[in-house]
């Protein structure tokens, strides 16, 4: 087989469709983006603002792209059908990975368009690489219904609840940093307050789905002001929302905390109208998972990403 050729030449119509089908295949997932971003990444792929590899749609088709905030990268692999599809999906893996800047300490890659088999078959390959790990996500999602009218009680003792935006961005982006410091949620994120502002910015900005202010709140201490938890939701459509941050500081787990801001906006959401709502987590955060489960969401997808981190670079984050 041909190793994939340069998105930088690929014809633009035929880069636009394959990249309408990597969106399509995220819409699946409930992790479409939003706006003129098809458009948006066929262009910076051709004009080489995005480095990318593509596989005509004569031959499959498969896309392999990513984008750098130094010293991290963030990819994307996309397979079309057909029984050659674990192969094309390892060579544009490949040629990612080995189009990465020096500068490049790690790589998180997920993929799109692949069968389990294939998918299973491309990450053995890839994993084969020093440095190179699996990090299996899941998608866990409850339904919303009149049991959720119901009240969820008074504040927890001593707290107050205050609506997200009168929190400074750098107090929940600390918080949020410090939540999820020595776990697997760290390496995709970041280890940097920068890596927290930037999600924090684009999930109120509505960059991932319409901010919903009237879901979303704050526990706080008030005398002296503390921050002790947040939940910020999105709106996929009006039936469907998504829980796209929690946190709550590790000094106040196991009390309660994380269990009164989920009912909360789980109650909060039931008031506007939503039936569903749909949260990710990863596989290893059982303490997480366990909770979910208690309070009634049911994983309803799995993702695996696989990173890489340049030997060398750094220590790699203990599970």
């Amino acid at each position: 087989m041909e190793p994939p050729r340069p998105a930088s030449g690929a014809p633009e119509d035929e880069l636009v469709e394959i990249v309408q089908m990597v969106r399509r295949e995220l819409q699946l997932l409930e992790e479409a983006p939003t706006g003129a971003w098809v458009e948006e990444t066929a262009r910076d792929l051709r004009g080489g603002r995005k480095s990318g590899w593509y596989y005509p749609t004569s031959t499959g088709g498969g896309l392999a792209f990513f984008s750098t905030r130094p010293p991290d990268a963030f990819g994307h692999v996309h397979v079309g059908p057909g029984s050659d599809a674990a192969e094309r999906g390892v060579r544009l893996a490949t040629a990612l990975l080995d189009g990465l800047p020096p500068s490049i300490r790690a790589v998180d890659v997920g993929f799109t368009g692949l069968d389990s088999a294939s998918e299973g078959r491309v990450l053995a390959d890839l994993l084969r690489r020093p440095g190179a790990r699996a990090i299996v996500r899941e998608a866990m999602e409850r339904s919303i219904g009149p049991e959720d009218d119901a009240s969820v009680g008074p504040v927890p003792s001593g707290l107050a609840l205050v609506p997200v935006r009168r929190i400074t961005l750098d107090a929940l982006a600390d918080l949020d940093r410090r939540s999820f410091a020595g776990t697997v949620d760290e390496m995709l994120i970041g280890r940097e307050l920068t890596d927290y502002r930037r999600v924090l910015e684009a999930l109120l900005a509505g960059s991932v789905g319409r901010f919903l202010d009237e879901a979303s709140t704050a526990l706080v201490e008030p005398d002296p002001p503390r921050l002790v938890g947040a939940i910020l939701t999105t709106e996929q459509s009006p039936r469907r929302a998504v829980f796209a941050d929690f946190f709550v500081d590790p000094s106040d787990r196991r009390e309660g905390r994380g269990r009164y801001l989920l009912q909360w906006a789980i109650r909060a959401l039931r008031a506007l109208g939503h039936e569903r709502v749909r949260l990710w987590v990863s596989r290893e955060n059982d303490a997480a998972r366990r909770l979910y489960d208690r309070l009634g969401f049911r994983s309803v997808a799995v993702t695996t990403i696989y990173r890489w981190e340049r030997p060398g670079s750094h220590p790699q984050t203990a599970a």
